[in-house]
């Protein structure tokens, strides 16, 4: 068990890991700082252009309702004459002066309205038999108002004199009546929007506080007093209470709270929406990148292999956790300061708001958005979908504001406390209450609100702190759990269940008897032979497997199967396998990355299931270069490593790092990033790593595959060196590195293991005689040479005909004939064409083409020469069918190609149907949100009655005060008080002060906060009350006079008394009721909707434009033959009818919307405006996708960018279009929001003006000075109010944007090359002064030389002979020259193959050739076309295999195959064809339906290969392969090279050996010092041949016994103990004096010996007589070297000398 120590160290060591790579990053560190507080600057620029408004106390006198009574009136009286003069009947808006009253049969309503008709005047009272009859009356004669009253208190004959009831007689002092007035209000200031009593809500939803209280001392819109609604609730109470009591009343006045604030921020009005906006924006972005992050250690194993080494998922999950929450802290504190600097007249932003609670709020933000993009990571292991999903769920969780928004008074009470879970609802609430509190300059802050903006009241700083905090706990459990319950702490549980054996497959006895080796009953070579030698009893297991099994898929076949092997101590052990057959998952599995699905695998003494942490704690790894964390250092890296497997003493961990470095000879990397590395030099690194921190098992994947032969040697040096202390496990397909290293090898097929032992084991066991390989010469006579040999060996079987070499068998029964046949050959080799031979032993080569290969029942199986040529047989017929068809060419050839790039994007978006349902959920909640209006209020909505009760109000908040010391006066307040607790209402007692005047009429603290705590309140003083109300609720003064009226009506009779007070609005009369009355209309909301979409969603198809322009995918397509104008054509049809159908989607949510008002024009300019808004997302994407190589980095950059516009749209938009500023139209995201609303904005208006009583009022009564303005015709192109500006700035960003994209792409396909190239050529360079003079590291072989003459000399006609001609070529990457004055020819139906070391310049010349990368000077032919002038003829030319790239996993082999057949031109079916008989010949039908994710690298280069060969184009240049193949790979590779060499094909090669290159090319070039170096082309059969015998021997690395040498020769040797060089060179220096020692290494030596002082069939027989006892374990003989640079049998050797 781990101490507490323990945990802290691990802890400490990965905050230190996370905020190293977050440092070595500035870029992203920038985003994550400084984007927040960049988006938080807009807020500050508006500072600037919108100062605090100053103004003095205000203090409203009681308000005046007779003169208001009057104005009204008199307004009335106007419109009711031009309503006459035109004979408009049924216009609310000109209603007769009369009111009705109902029921009249009552006479206490007589006498009550006899009283009121007195205080109307001069309006008449008409009384109605029933309430229902008046209603009726007033919709037909436009009555102005009508009064119903409840007469079941009541007699219908009261007895009343003189309007008085009598004195005997006793009523119910109940008095209930309603108040009808028409739902239009008639003094509505000409805007007809928001002419309606707004009874559905208690908050203006279209205004916010600050335009409340700045609104007329007698309430403002809505205005009760205004309308007459308080005159007629006045005169109607105080009738009834003057007619019932007898008693006289006090003077009731109504008065509006006073707002004492010095200040008034009219700011806040903008960032009342925006300000939680920008917010959420700005830490959107660093969420993302923490995601990205999270996950690409989880994608890249990093994350497991840290697990297994004991650092738990709690650990990372927390560090992970601190680092996001640090870094948004420190934006956080930036954006505070931001907030509070004084930035103009001593005023900042949030000038009220302390800076502490500012940060309170950001830093419990911080934490739940920290903790939610850590849940979110935790449920993906791939970065990009995370990214995406981040993004998605992030704008998700901030769109529930919408709909509370408009369901202000909280009519979806679950919705509400449910969006208490998303962070960004609650911050959007917070940041609410704290504008809300902003809008006035108070002297002190609270943490407190005004209670009727939601049912329960406003979120405050206090309640939403510990909403996020317990929200981010929430989000961290779930994180945690699930990343435990994914992780590899569950993996390990889940392995321990025990499962049965499956009863159809053998038991192996291997696992048993480790003391036999079983034929398995039959015969030596069958491929389900499985043979295994005695196990050492001297040697401890290491690592013990058995039965493990493995199957990623059900139809998958089995990575592994039922897979057994014992690995001893201090020994290395070469695995090897054909490609695919499962050699990676079984070391995955074995360092815990993988977990089987059954099996048993003990570590040292662990078992990996039981003692998961200790197991892997004595493994050490190298596998791919995603597991390097790039950031580091090369030193840092290691120190990490080492501390990781618990070291802890930085002299000891330092001591290691360097030692390995210096090993392996890149001491001079410690400081470098590793993200600067070569592919070299992350190879090596890796290898220092797995050996670092005292690992006792190291495993190596074959990643070394690439690297040259120095660098080989380098890591073959130490692993022999490791050795003695380590137990080894190294993957490899080379056989040659096998013979080199390997103490033992073990061959896997097929998720089964074949064999394993030692080399002499395996080579006596499946020797099977020599191999005999001719050299062809250019006389070669195939049939004598055949003839010959089968006169000495009938039936001789052919190894291999590939090239200028044939391999024949020669089989050990003939073993009489070897000399006459090697005799007759040599004397004959002239006169058959053959200008060298060689012969050797049976190398590791067969016995893996014996048993390493797939089974014959396999489909591509590839197990003898005969299958692979059948199937290249197959595939050359099928080609031969291609061309006789013909490729497709014109207008087909164009539509083939647009059929290949939508199938491909289409295929690439299914893939990803995880985020595409996301996707559709956000665009689903954005549609119920944009309807969230019509759905809480309905479409032509009625407004509800309104009763002034107390009970009607969700919470009350009032207070009382008492003036007077009369006991009449304390009855009253008595009374109210007593009303006011009834209710549980809030209740603030005031006194009298010392000033002796009303509080609310002095400076003090209550007044200055009234207006954010009360709803009204009353004073109390000697005859006179007055009823204060709060104007900031839309209905407060009817409510604050009816509870007045209550308390008078208490006093005057009991506590029974009571009045209530009703207002219905009749139905409406015009259409000014057909939009929802939301405080986000449908436009806003669409607005938002679709800017959301364009902005966040929509710019995800750009991930796989970068993944393909990163990969070398898209130029694939070039080469494959695309033409650009086709590529981009397609690509933009198919990205534009994804966004038609977004408009379709769109324009049907309007048509429902709007139904059954169509409106065609702004069907259409919706369409226009998103195709605009989404052209200008595309090509935005199309230029990321050409300037970043980073999918994430490229994503980010869309939002970003798009965002800007999204925020200042969101800071600017109103409901009012008249705010919407013209400068930031040249933010695409702004314009099309703007465009938007104003398109909703102008139908709502046309739809208002087309009814008839608007339009008259507009036109006729209100002069056309209205809102909307119907003596105008509304239209959406108007210069003034239409939206023909913004759609025109909106084109021109477009063409900007197009233009711009135009001039990136075309640089980056074609480039300026031709001018820049002009420019330069002109210029020698002095790297060339001397092209006779070798590099020192070369021999001076007089028959090496530059090739520079030649290429120079060639003219237009001979250039054309020539497959490529290159001269002058100069290629830099970064400040390293890699190129310089380069020349080189590839002839037709030549293969050239480059050779020299890692980092000379190989790759970056192949990626010259292919315009992948640019060269800074020379010119460059392919064919008779000149690169720099034309190059997309070269592109279809030229067949590229890439040496490493990352192709996009969202296609399978088949498809990538399949697509780039139809890029070629070959219709969809021969397409077909021709890709499947291909990937059978490659071998990839195991893996054609698989995501090239789930392929094999080795699976992956064939694949590589398969893109290049193609259709067989002209010049195929082939970077990488066949390096990391195994043996039948590279023998398919090779077949094919030497085929379509036959057909004419050139290739170009850079990392062939040298016994393959022999074998397919006459030069051996040298890639030396940025120039080329090579050998004279071969004129001549025997040119490049020198004349002599070479060999060449290994030693075995266990001494035999002297047992039979010669006494003569023991004599000569003096019988003293000699190594085996030693013991050799006496040998050859006795048995061939002449024979001179070329090379000598510890375990081989190379002699060469003169032609004529012995023969080859002596050599031979004398070597095999004494191989033993010499302690040979291989020879080599050659009759005749290759010239120039020396070809060696063994690679342990560098090619050149």
């Amino acid at each position: 068990m781990m101490t507490v120590r323990g945990y802290i160290r691990k802890f400490l060591l990965m905050n230190w890991k996370n905020h190293k790579l977050q440092l070595a990053n500035p870029l992203e560190l920038v985003v994550i700082l400084l984007l927040p507080p960049l988006f938080t600057l807009l807020a500050v620029l508006m500072r600037f252009f919108i100062p605090v408004d100053p103004r003095s106390d205000r203090v409203y006198d009681p308000i005046d309702l007779d003169r208001s009574w009057m104005q009204m009136i008199d307004k009335l009286e106007r419109a009711r004459q031009v309503a006459d003069m035109h004979n408009v009947m049924g216009n609310p808006f000109t209603p007769h002066l009369i009111i009705g009253w109902a029921p009249k049969r009552y006479t206490i309503f007589q006498a009550m309205m006899r009283r009121v008709e007195k205080q109307v005047d001069p309006m008449t009272m008409v009384g109605f038999e029933d309430c229902e009859k008046m209603r009726e009356s007033m919709i037909q004669n436009s009555l102005f108002a009508g009064i119903c009253f409840d007469g079941t208190p009541f007699d219908e004959n009261e007895v009343f004199e003189e309007d008085t009831l009598e004195s005997t007689t006793n009523i119910l002092p109940m008095l209930n009546y309603t108040i009808l007035l028409p739902s239009e209000l008639r003094l509505l200031d000409g805007d007809f929007r928001m002419a309606n009593w707004m009874t559905l809500y208690n908050d203006d939803p279209h205004t916010y506080v600050l335009i409340r209280l700045n609104q007329p001392y007698e309430g403002g819109f809505v205005g009760y007093v205004r309308e007459g609604f308080i005159r007629l609730q006045k005169a109607v109470s105080e009738s009834f209470l003057l007619l019932t009591s007898h008693k006289s009343l006090p003077t009731i006045q109504i008065r509006r709270f006073p707002v004492t604030g010095r200040k008034q921020d009219p700011l806040m009005g903008n960032l009342d929406y925006g300000m939680s906006f920008i917010i959420i924006i700005g830490f959107l972005f660093p969420a993302q990148l923490l995601v990205w992050q999270v996950v690409s250690e989880k994608q890249t194993q990093v994350r497991q292999f840290l697990i297994n080494m004991n650092i738990g998922n709690l650990i990372h999950f927390v560090s992970w956790y601190l680092k996001g929450l640090i870094y948004e802290m420190i934006s956080s504190v930036i954006i505070a300061g931001l907030l509070k600097i004084r930035w103009d007249q001593d005023h900042g932003v949030l000038t009220q708001t302390p800076w502490y609670i500012l940060l309170l709020v950001l830093f419990c933000y911080n934490c739940a958005t920290v903790a939610f993009a850590l849940m979110v990571a935790a449920f993906f292991r791939n970065a990009l979908n995370a990214v995406r999903v981040l993004t998605i769920l992030w704008i998700m969780s901030y769109l529930p504001t919408f709909i509370l928004s408009n369901n202000v008074e909280g009519n979806i009470h679950a919705l509400r406390y449910v969006s208490y879970v998303l962070p960004n609802v609650v911050a959007t609430l917070v940041f609410e209450f704290l504008i809300e509190r902003e809008s006035i300059v108070h002297l002190t802050w609270e943490d407190s609100g005004y209670n009727l903006n939601y049912n329960p009241g406003p979120i405050t700083v206090t309640s939403s702190a510990w909403i996020l905090i317990l929200n981010s706990l929430v989000y961290c459990t779930i994180g945690l759990y699930v990343d435990m319950w994914r992780g590899g702490n569950r993996s390990a549980k889940k392995a321990k269940k025990p499962t049965d054996v499956i009863a159809s497959i053998h038991e192996d006895s291997y696992h048993d008897r480790g003391d036999s080796f079983t034929h398995q009953n039959q015969a030596i070579g069958v491929n389900s032979t499985k043979i295994y030698e005695v196990e050492p009893s001297h040697r401890r297991f290491k690592v013990k497997i058995k039965k493990l099994c493995k199957r990623f898929a059900a139809n998958d076949r089995p990575a592994l199967n039922l897979f057994s092997w014992n690995v001893y101590e201090n020994e290395v052990t070469v695995l090897m396998g054909h490609n695919g057959c499962g050699k990676s998952t079984l070391l995955k599995i074995l360092a815990g990355l993988v977990v089987p699905n059954r099996g048993t695998v003990m570590i040292s003494t662990h078992n990996i299931q039981t003692e998961r942490k200790a197991a892997l704690m004595e493994l050490g790894i190298a596998f791919s270069y995603d597991m390097l964390l790039t950031g580091f250092t090369v030193l840092d890296y290691m120190r990490f490593i080492c501390r990781v497997k618990g070291l802890h003493n930085n002299i000891e961990i330092d001591g290691q790092s360097n030692y390995y470095l210096n090993v392996l000879q890149i001491g001079d990397l410690r400081t470098k990033r590793i993200r600067t590395l070569t592919d070299r030099d992350l190879c090596l690194v890796l290898i220092c790593c797995a050996f670092v921190g005292n690992s006792p098992i190291v495993l190596i994947d074959d990643i070394h595959a690439d690297l040259d032969k120095n660098s080989q040697s380098l890591v073959w040096k130490l692993i022999n060196e490791e050795k003695s202390k380590r137990t080894i496990i190294l993957v490899s397909n080379s056989p040659a590195l096998a013979e080199n290293i390997a103490d033992r090898m073990a061959i896997m097929s097929n998720g089964e293991l074949k064999c394993t032992g030692t080399k002499p084991f395996l080579k006596n066991m499946y020797g099977h005689g020599y191999r005999l390989t001719c050299v062809k010469g250019k006389n070669y006579k195939m049939e004598d040479l055949f003839g010959m040999m089968n006169s000495y060996m009938p039936n001789m079987s052919i190894e291999r005909d590939i090239g200028y070499k044939v391999t024949f068998v020669l089989e050990n029964k003939y073993e009489d004939q070897f000399p006459m046949l090697i005799d007759d050959l040599e004397r004959n080799m002239q006169q058959l064409g053959v200008v060298s031979f060689r012969i050797r032993d049976t190398s590791m080569e067969e016995i893996f083409l014996r048993f390493g290969c797939e089974d014959n029942e396999q489909s591509g199986a590839f197990q003898s020469h005969e299958n692979t040529q059948i199937l290249l047989e197959e595939y050359y017929s099928t080609l031969a069918w291609a061309n006789e068809k013909g490729r497709r060419a014109g207008w087909k050839l164009f539509l083939l190609h647009g059929r290949a790039v939508i199938l491909k994007r289409w295929i690439a978006a299914l893939r990803h149907w995880t985020v595409l349902i996301f996707e559709i959920l956000a665009m689903a909640l954005i549609a119920v949100c944009t309807f969230s209006g019509v759905f809480i209020y309905d479409r032509n909505y009625e407004l509800a009655p309104l009763t002034f009760n107390l009970s009607q109000l969700n919470t009350v908040d009032a207070f009382v005060e008492l003036f007077s010391d009369e006991e009449d006066v304390k009855d009253m307040y008595a009374y109210y008080t007593e009303l006011l607790y009834w209710y549980d209402a809030h209740v603030a007692t005031l006194t009298r002060g010392r000033q002796n005047a009303y509080t609310l009429l002095t400076q003090n603290e209550f007044t200055s906060h009234v207006n954010s705590r009360y709803i009204f309140g009353a004073t109390f003083d000697e005859q006179i009350v007055t009823a204060w109300f709060n104007n900031i609720p839309l209905h407060a003064a009817p409510y604050a006079l009816n509870i007045v009226h209550n308390a008078v009506a208490r006093h005057l009779f009991d506590e029974e008394a009571t009045i209530d007070v009703t207002l219905t609005p009749l139905p409406f009369r015009t259409t000014i009721n057909s939009f929802p009355p939301s405080s986000h209309t449908f436009g806003g909301c669409l607005a938002f909707g679709i800017s959301f979409v364009l902005t966040f969603i929509w710019p995800a198809f750009s991930i796989y434009l970068i993944t393909e322009r990163g990969s070398v995918l898209k130029k694939q397509q070039y080469l494959a033959g695309v033409r650009v104008c086709s590529y981009w054509t397609f690509t933009v049809i198919y990205d534009l009818l994804i966004l038609l159908i977004l408009c379709a989607s769109v324009v049907a949510m309007v048509a429902i919307y709007e139904d059954p008002s169509h409106d065609v024009m702004l069907y259409a300019y919706i369409t226009l405006t998103l195709v605009l808004g989404g052209f200008w997302v595309i090509l935005l994407a199309y230029i990321m996708a050409t300037l970043c190589r980073n999918p994430c980095y490229g994503y980010l950059w869309l939002c970003g960018i798009n965002s800007v516009g999204l925020v200042c749209f969101s800071q600017f938009y109103k409901t009012d279009t008249k705010n919407m500023l013209f400068e930031p139209t040249f933010l695409a995201m702004y314009t099309v929001g703007t465009v938007i609303c104003k398109l909703f904005m102008i139908f709502e208006f046309k739809l208002i003006c087309t009814d008839p009583i608007v339009k008259f009022t507009s036109v006729e009564v209100f002069k056309c000075n209205s809102t909307p303005n119907c003596c105008i015709k509304m239209d959406y192109n108007t210069d003034t109010a239409g939206v023909y500006q913004d759609l025109v700035v909106l084109t021109i960003l477009d063409i900007i944007l197009l233009a711009c994209f135009f001039v990136v792409e075309y640089h980056s396909i074609l480039g300026f090359a031709d001018c820049r190239m002009s420019s330069r050529t002109q210029q020698p360079s002095d790297s060339n002064q001397d092209s006779d003079e070798f590099p020192g590291v070369i021999s001076k072989d007089n028959r090496a030389f530059p090739e520079k003459e030649r290429a120079k000399d060639l003219d237009e006609v001979e250039r054309r002979k020539y497959a490529a001609v290159g001269i002058g070529i100069v290629a830099k990457y970064r400040e390293n020259q890699v190129l310089r004055d380069l020349d080189f020819t590839v002839a037709k139906s030549e293969c050239l193959s480059i050779n020299g070391a890692n980092n000379s310049g190989k790759t970056t010349l192949l990626k010259v050739m292919v315009n992948e990368m640019k060269m800074n000077a020379g010119q460059l032919w392919i064919r008779d076309c000149k690169v720099n002038e034309h190059p997309l003829r070269c592109y279809r030319m030229v067949g590229y295999c890439p040496q490493k790239d990352s192709l996009p996993p969202e296609f399978t082999p088949r498809e990538l195959l399949y697509i780039h057949a139809m890029f070629q031109g070959h219709r969809h079916y021969i397409g077909r064809e021709l890709s499947d008989a291909l990937l059978r010949l490659m071998g990839l039908t195991p893996c054609w339906n698989r995501s090239v994710r789930m392929c094999t690298s080795g699976q992956i280069r064939r694949l590589y290969f398969a893109y290049a060969v193609l259709g067989s184009p002209e010049l195929i240049c082939v970077d990488g392969v066949p390096a990391g193949l195994d043996p039948t790979g590279k023998r398919i590779v090779l077949m094919m090279t030497s085929s379509m060499q036959a057909m004419g094909c050139s290739f170009l090669y850079t990392t062939l050996t040298g016994l393959d290159a022999e074998r397919l090319s006459p030069r051996t070039p040298l890639l030396l010092e940025g120039q080329l170096w090579m050998i004279r082309p071969m004129d001549e059969g025997s040119e490049n041949y020198r004349y002599g015998y070479q060999v060449e021997v290994r030693f075995k690395r266990k001494v035999n016994p002297n047992v039979s040498m010669s006494r003569a020769t023991w004599n000569l040797i003096n019988h003293f103990p000699m190594s085996p060089t030693k013991k050799f060179s006496a040998f050859m220096e006795i048995k061939f004096p002449t024979a001179v020692l070329k090379i000598e290494r510890e375990d081989s030596m190379v002699y060469q010996i003169p032609l004529g002082t012995t023969c080859f069939s002596e050599i031979f027989l004398t070597l095999r007589k004494d191989a033993f006892e010499m302690n040979i374990e291989d020879y080599f003989i050659t009759r005749n070297m290759l010239v120039g640079f020396q070809i060696f049998t063994y690679d342990q050797h560098q090619d050149n000398p």
